[in-house]
């Protein structure tokens, strides 16, 4: 690609931040700039995206043979339109119908995948599940509690590359269908933020072994969505009427994928995908207790898009693939502390291609700062999975005063990369949500409340006494 930007003659001092590993996967076919950067990119270059080029193209196996493709049977060819067989297409738009559909029913489907797995595992109406001994009798501060790293974790039998899982994969060919999920995520509606990055996998809860009482291993966010949404899709395709109006009886019925996942909490089987740290934000005065809300577009993330979400929320991951972060973000707080930076201020995300998260620098070191000052306090309310998608969820609860509050969020956004802040109020809008019991019936009653939100702030209202004394 930089070979093609010297021949339209593009100074090098007006090029955009882009990294040379990204450029070597575009080159490479591993992933291709969305529509808009495309446009983006264009405008930037100052020539149509016809010139600009990559975009992707279909080819059949014979071609391949002399054509440089990645694994999923794609190849970007500058300055060429993408051209698809129509039975191909006809399958790939049967596949976009389905996730839309997903993406506007996600919160009433989890709800009722959970009671494909009976009464005792749900938590209550939320969609989530989770098994005994996963929420501990109270809520538990970050710093009374350790994790550890297991290297040693077996390989999950079930991937999703498995012939039960063919069904939600798209065709690439008439003959053949997408390898995984991620990959059919990524060539045939790719969200705007989906890259694949280290992130570790939660294989043990033991809340009785304060050193250890999470163990994790290490995977990949794409190793967790080829089952994750496989799941989903799966369960869409099955479980929402044609014309998406609505939702049918939980039942196993053309469920083959989740059939043979198995028991969801089956270590043995499949350890548990990636898991999202989910955190309620809590201010308070004496005027209160308020939280926010975020609502996630469904075109900007892979994962809960169209739905209510507290903030922050994001995958357990380093900020690097290189060493030093895997050791120095090894740790709960770090991991939300970065995504308060991206989330409240709308800083860039650390890729994980770029330097480790500068815990010493800003912003990331006035909210550490807060921290050991005691401004404010975090708790791990427990850990569940999404009965829909089988992902993770470790739910906590961060409880700020007033003043401190204030003083790190002064210049909060009102939307970022993955969605809009919530506000209310004509007069005077206001992202302030009352934490009070009529207004989490309220947000309940939505439908749209993320099952690991809607965890969240059950388990922090049910405890709130815990959560909220100062001692």
């Amino acid at each position: 690609m930089a070979d093609a930007l010297n021949r339209l003659g593009v100074p090098r001092g007006k090029r955009l931040a882009i990294t040379a590993n990204q450029v070597s996967r575009w080159e490479r076919g591993v992933t291709y700039p969305s529509a808009l950067y495309r446009q983006l990119l264009a405008e930037h270059f100052g020539v149509s995206v016809q010139t600009l080029g990559l975009t992707r193209q279909r080819i059949t196996p014979d071609q391949a043979v002399s054509t440089g493709v990645d694994s999923a049977g794609s190849v970007i060819h500058q300055g060429s339109d993408e051209t698809v067989h129509p039975q191909v297409e006809a399958n790939r738009d049967e596949w976009r119908a389905v996730r839309r559909k997903l993406n506007g029913h996600r919160v009433p489907l989890a709800r009722e995948a959970a009671r494909l797995y009976g009464s005792e595992p749900r938590l209550g109406d939320t969609g989530l599940i989770t098994a005994p001994g996963w929420l501990p009798p109270a809520p538990i501060e970050l710093s009374e509690f350790g994790i550890a790293f297991s290297p040693a974790s077996p390989p999950p039998l079930v991937t999703g590359t498995e012939d039960a899982a063919a069904p939600v994969r798209p065709l690439i060919s008439p003959d053949r269908r997408h390898q995984r999920y991620s990959l059919a995520l990524r060539d045939v509606e790719q969200p705007q933020l989906f890259e694949n990055r280290l992130a570790w996998h939660l294989t043990g809860v033991d809340w009785l072994r304060t050193d250890r009482a999470l163990t994790f291993t290490e995977g990949t966010y794409f190793g967790g969505v080829d089952v994750s949404e496989a799941l989903a899709h799966e369960m869409a395709a099955s479980h929402i009427t044609g014309d998406g109006s609505r939702i049918l009886p939980a039942s196993w019925r053309n469920l083959a994928f989740r059939r043979l996942v198995g028991d969801p909490f089956a270590s043995d089987h499949r350890p548990v995908v990636p898991s999202s740290v989910d955190t309620l934000t809590l201010r308070v005065d004496p005027d209160g207790v308020t939280f926010v809300l975020h609502h996630r577009a469904a075109g900007k993330v892979a994962m809960a898009g169209g739905t209510l979400h507290i903030m922050p929320a994001g995958v357990f991951q380093p900020s690097s693939v290189l060493p030093a972060a895997q050791a120095n973000d090894f740790d709960l707080w770090r991991n939300i502390v970065r995504e308060y930076s991206e989330e409240f201020l709308g800083n860039a995300e650390h890729g994980g291609e770029g330097a480790p998260a500068d815990y010493r620098a800003e912003p990331l070191a006035s909210l550490v700062e807060a921290y050991q000052a005691g401004g404010v306090r975090v708790f791990c309310l427990g850990v569940a999975l999404d009965a829909l998608t089988l992902w993770g969820e470790i739910l906590t609860v961060a409880v700020f005063d007033g003043p401190t509050y204030d003083r790190l969020f002064a210049d909060m956004v009102t939307f970022n990369a993955e969605g809009t802040v919530v506000t209310t109020g004509r007069l005077k809008p206001t992202s302030a949500l009352p934490f009070t019991r009529h207004t989490i019936d309220e947000i309940t009653s939505g439908g749209q409340l993320a099952p690991a939100a809607a965890g969240c702030i059950r388990l922090a209202w049910e405890h709130r006494r815990t959560i909220l004394d100062r001692g």
